[in-house]
């Protein structure tokens, strides 16, 4: 009688596989937004100018 060979590392290695490819892939299309173009631009000066004013209104006592 021929034995049968045991895939389950087989099994469990494609599935880790399938499960990297998956993540990467939602990974990417998540990214997709944070590229630069003027909105983060605009948005990159907003938070600039915000961050300018809250320094500015501070009691900041330099020695």
């Amino acid at each position: 009688m021929a034995e049968e060979k045991d895939n389950s590392k087989l099994y469990i290695g494609g599935i880790i596989l399938i499960a990297i490819i998956g993540v990467m892939l939602l990974k990417q299309d998540e990214m997709k937004h944070l590229k630069m173009g003027a909105s983060t631009e605009s948005t990159q000066a907003a938070y600039e100018s915000a961050n300018a004013k809250r320094l500015a209104t501070q009691n900041i006592f330099v020695e």
